[in-house]
């Protein structure tokens, strides 16, 4: 009998032991990744993509017009060969007109003294007019003045009215999927800044208000799937942040900026689903020139390094 109640015991004990090991292999079974997290979000709304599109093209504008401007004024005080004006062929020659008196006074002389006497005291002083001038120094003619390059401002107000459009679609998506209300109000300050600026036509503080509503964009794309990281958009504009600070001499203030920039490339890497090896190498090597010339306040090759980065950083995917 003991024996039996110990066999039933001892099957119990089994029993209590197989469910205990499958419990626990459900405890610890490893939780879902990231990467499936992100797979399981939606795709960012047309609207979101659109304005951020739109807004890149603002300031790819203003900072063209600004490129050719500088070197429209680089090229005013130190000519190219190419641009130097050329001086105008053909015209009456002096020597023509020398020649031509010359005729004029023989043909006097045959016909009379005194007449001749009055067209050789003119041929005298034309020719001292002719020596004056030939003495003098050959004006070059003028050239043509360019036009000082502009933004186009119908066109940006035309864009900026898009982009309001544009965010009326998409903030109640930003309510419903997840964004910050305190990111919702400054984007909406910033949107009606730039607009303010854009309507006063002011070209610095219009770069400004951009680059400033640029960077929310990142916050907005991290609550949806992406193929390219939304840290890349940030770098974007941190890069292009720091070189208008370089062109307003506020190069203290570029210093938290590359501080940034190495967090989000490290956080960028991160969230790269096959990342390309030979690209981020680039994009490091780029990265490491730019703040090199940064923090050595070189504005010309951080405009040229910077660009160089933000296209490497565009090959991302």
């Amino acid at each position: 009998m003991l024996k039996k109640y110990a066999r039933k015991n001892f099957k119990v004990f089994i029993c209590l032991l197989i469910v205990t090991a499958m419990t626990s292999c459900t405890i610890l079974r490893p939780p879902e990744s990231k990467e499936d997290d992100s797979d399981k979000k939606k795709n960012p709304p047309k609207s979101l993509t659109q304005m951020e599109e739109q807004t890149d093209g603002i300031i790819l504008g203003i900072e063209d017009v600004q490129q050719k401007r500088a070197q429209q004024i680089r090229e005013e005080k130190h000519p190219s060969n190419e641009s130097k004006p050329e001086t105008q062929e053909g015209g009456p020659k002096p020597q023509s007109s020398g020649l031509q008196m010359s005729q004029e006074q023989s043909q006097g002389q045959e016909q009379g003294q005194e007449e001749g006497e009055q067209q050789a005291n003119q041929g005298q002083q034309q020719n001292q007019q002719e020596s004056r001038q030939e003495s003098a120094p050959t004006q070059q003619p003028e050239s043509t003045a360019k036009p000082i390059p502009e933004p186009d401002w119908n066109e940006l107000e035309f864009t900026i009215e898009t982009i309001h459009e544009q965010w009326n679609s998409y903030e109640p998506y930003a309510n419903s999927d997840g964004a910050m209300n305190e990111t919702i109000s400054n984007f909406e300050k910033q949107l009606i800044s730039l607009t303010e600026q854009i309507m006063a036509r002011n070209e610095e503080k219009t770069l400004t208000a951009a680059n400033t509503l640029y960077s929310y964009f990142s916050d907005f794309l991290k609550l949806y799937a992406h193929n390219q990281p939304p840290e890349i958009t940030e770098l974007r504009g941190l890069a292009r942040q720091i070189i208008q600070y370089g062109q307003q001499e506020k190069w203290i203030e570029t210093k938290p900026l590359l501080e940034k920039m190495k967090e989000s490339w490290q956080d960028a890497k991160t969230k790269m689903k096959k990342p390309d090896q030979m690209l981020n190498s680039k994009i490091e090597a780029a990265l490491s020139d730019f703040q090199y010339v940064v923090n050595e306040k070189k504005i010309n090759l951080a405009r040229i390094k910077g660009n160089i980065l933000i296209k490497n950083l565009d090959q991302v995917e």
